[in-house]
Order: C-alpha cells, then sequence, then structure tokens
C-alpha cells in the first residue's frame, strides 16, 4: 500500500498551453549499438590502432527538447533542491512535481524560494512505491523524469547496504517502469563519478568500465544498469549524467564542507578520517544545476555525460578543512589543536578525475572557482544556522550510524 500526501500549490496549478515536444533526435537501434560495440572490439584488438575517447554528439538549438510536466525526484534534498528551484524560477510555464519522502537530508525549507511558485507542486511519497509513482505521474500528466532520488552518505552505505539498494536501484527500477509504460519524452537518470571508482592513472571518460568501490557507488552503477537495460530493450530517450562531488548551500551537514562550517563555528575541532588525505574535485552545486539543465534540452538520448568541476577544484580533505579556517579567525598555524585524525572508513578512494568534453560541447562550462563557492557556502550556512534544526548527529566526528 501507499501513503502520501499532496502539499504547496498543487490547487494552484492552471492547465498548460505547451505542449509535448517530440523528441528529434532519436538514440541509435539495439543493434547499430551492437555494431558499435563489436566494430570498438576489433579496433583495439590491432596493435597500432589507438583507442579514441567518446564521441561528441551535439543538437541544434532547433531540436532542443522541451519539456511540459515534469516529475523531480529527490527535489527536497541538497543538489535536487538547488536544480528545482534553478529550474521552476527558469522555466515558469513549465510545471514541475516533486516527489520527495523527506527522509534524512531534505526538508521542505529548501524549498522555500519557490514554495509560492504556481508552476511548482510538491507530493511527498516513496519512488519505490509503483502505486505512488503512477498515481502521481497519470494525475500530472507527466512527460518528462529528472530522476535525483537517492541515498548518498558513503559512510553510512558500508553500515546499511541495503537501503541503498532500496531507495537506487528499486526506485530507479520502479521510475523506469512506469516512464516507459507512459510513453514520457525524455528521462534523466543522475548517476556519479563514484561508479568509475578511483582515478589513480588517468581522468575517466563516459566509455569508462565501472568499478564502485563501496556500497553507495555500486548501488549507483546497479542503478545505471538497469538505466542501460531499457536503453537497449525498449530505446528509452534517456540521458545520463555523472558528476564529480557537489557543494554548496542546502546540503545536510553530515557532508564534508557544512560539517567543518557547523563544527567551527561550535568551536569543535575537524576530524580527518585516514589523515584528510583523498582528494575530491569540488563542483559548485549553481554550476552542476546548470549543467542538468543543458543536458535535459540538449543532450542526446542514449548517452552520459561527465560532469566536471573547474580547474584547481581538486583538493584533499585536509585542504578543505584549512581553507575553511581563515572564516572563523583562525590559520594554518592553529591547526594542531583545530584537525584531529580519526581511523579511516572500510574504503576511502583516492580521488575521482573525469573528463567532460561532451558536456562542454554542449555549450555548458562551469563559471564558479573553488575558492568563490566555498565563500558563498559558508556565508549561506553563517546566515542558516537553524535551516536543518538539531544537527548534532550529523555533525558527529563518525555519524555513519554503525550503532543504529
Amino acid at each position: 500500500s501507499s501513503h502520501f500526501c499532496f502539499q504547496g500549490q498543487s490547487a494552484q496549478v492552471g492547465e498548460l498551453s505547451l505542449q509535448g515536444s517530440t523528441v528529434e533526435v532519436m538514440p541509435p537501434s539495439s543493434a547499430l549499438r551492437r555494431l558499435n560495440v563489436i566494430t570498438h572490439g576489433v579496433l583495439a584488438s590491432g596493435a597500432s590502432t589507438h583507442v579514441r575517447g567518446p564521441s561528441v554528439r551535439t543538437v541544434a538549438a532547433s531540436d532542443e527538447y522541451r519539456p511540459s510536466r515534469v516529475l523531480f525526484t529527490g527535489g527536497a534534498g541538497f543538489i535536487g533542491s538547488n536544480t528545482l528551484i534553478h529550474m521552476v524560477q527558469t522555466y515558469p510555464d513549465v510545471t514541475f512535481v516533486c516527489l520527495d519522502n523527506l527522509s534524512e537530508g531534505s526538508c521542505m525549507a529548501n524549498l522555500d524560494p519557490i514554495k509560492g511558485a504556481t508552476n511548482f507542486v510538491f507530493v511527498q511519497g516513496n519512488i519505490a512505491s509503483e502505486a505512488t509513482v503512477r498515481l502521481v505521474m497519470e494525475k500530472h500528466k507527466v512527460d518528462t523524469v529528472m530522476h535525483f532520488a537517492a541515498q548518498s552518505h558513503v559512510d553510512r552505505s558500508f553500515v546499511r547496504p541495503i537501503i541503498y539498494s532500496e531507495t537506487n536501484v528499486m526506485g530507479t527500477a520502479v521510475l523506469l517502469k512506469v516512464a516507459h509504460e507512459m510513453g514520457v519524452g525524455r528521462f534523466m537518470h543522475i548517476s556519479t563519478d563514484e561508479v568509475y571508482g578511483e582515478s589513480l592513472g588517468e581522468p575517466r571518460d563516459e566509455n569508462a568500465h565501472f568499478l564502485p568501490g563501496n556500497p553507495y557507488s555500486a548501488s549507483k552503477a546497479g542503478a545505471e544498469c538497469l538505466v542501460r537495460g531499457y536503453l537497449e530493450s525498449f530505446n528509452m530517450p534517456i540521458v545520463i549524467v555523472r558528476p564529480n562531488n557537489i557543494y554548496g548551500p542546502r546540503q545536510f551537514p553530515e557532508k564534508l564542507i557544512p560539517k567543518f562550517t557547523l563544527r567551527l563555528a561550535r568551536k569543535q575541532r575537524l576530524p580527518l578520517h585516514g589523515g584528510g588525505h583523498s582528494k575530491r574535485f569540488f563542483l559548485f552545486v549553481q554550476d552542476a544545476a546548470e549543467a542538468f539543465d543543458v543536458v535535459l534540452r540538449r543532450g542526446v538520448p542514449g548517452e552520459a555525460y561527465n560532469i566536471g568541476a573547474p580547474e584547481g577544484s581538486e583538493k584533499s580533505v585536509k585542504e578543505v578543512a584549512l581553507a575553511l579556517l581563515p572564516y572563523f579567525g583562525l590559520d594554518a598555524s592553529s591547526k594542531d589543536e583545530v584537525l584531529e585524525t580519526y581511523p579511516d572508513r572500510p574504503k576511502n578512494d583516492a580521488n575521482y578525475a573525469i573528463v567532460s568534453t561532451k558536456l562542454r560541447a554542449l555549450g555548458w562550462s562551469p563559471k564558479v572557482s573553488f575558492e568563490e563557492g566555498l565563500k558563498r557556502t559558508v556565508e549561506w550556512y553563517l546566515a542558516n544556522l537553524s535551516h536543518w534544526g538539531a544537527v548534532d548527529e550529523a555533525l558527529k566526528a563518525d555519524n555513519s550510524g554503525a550503532a543504529a
């Protein structure tokens, strides 16, 4: 059985004059894709043949996909809310129906900037419930899906892996099934750079093999296998995005930058798991939101797109901690009193370097440097200290939930 409630502006949303667009650029047939794979295999066997990167296919401006009524999953979470705010405010003639179960990491306060928008509807419900998903999509005549909902806290995935598979894999399976049966015009699947595993050598392009290194990234890779299954079986109009590590306002403080910011505001020490040597490429959330927008409209169905952070954004956990100190009147000379080393988690990938040439060919590039993004993020958290309510559990040095 399903239990959900309709909230927000649903009663005020009128009928739209826009009609669902027909996708002009269709994915290649299954047979053609198989031929392409065979051809690459033959070429790869030649000793003198160089392996090429992903081909870059683009869509003419006149052929851009134009949605009318979008189901947006996970819109009350961090990445989802920032992207949903961008989309609702940018496209007032498009209706956005947010489906979110308001679990940990999500909250209605994240959506305050659009709570009065007439093109925004909020539905509380679980994406793993087929009855719920089908009712919402049929009621609102959805023609597009933007799938952001996910369990994403890596530390917790080590001790609660089943929840990650239930949400990230089974939830995706439900959405794909219903979206296919309803014949949606576009399905955007939000994946992660972590499906590639750690990149100790060359940066990974979209053709790289999946080597997930933890239960979270394994569940996201599993979801992508389902997505690929629907592409092969039904030529479903799906686009996939795999972003770098995203940071910015509205992120639940179990994650690195908000946790360190709020701990410093409380005059608490900063925990460096494994000494803080692991690195990430940091992508500001507004840049990410604009990338999702571009891929939805200009991406080629059947293709995946990496979303890479700007140059100079690769930072170790320790470097991030040191970059935060000046905002609290501290400097590097205070590090011994502020930084504290903790045992590392079972598997902590060194870094995730990716290539985003395909996405840049669509006209997107990141605008916000790490320094500017960090400044905006810290300022937002210090101005919104009560945004998340009680966060003591999230701010613990180890908040994996191992004792639960």
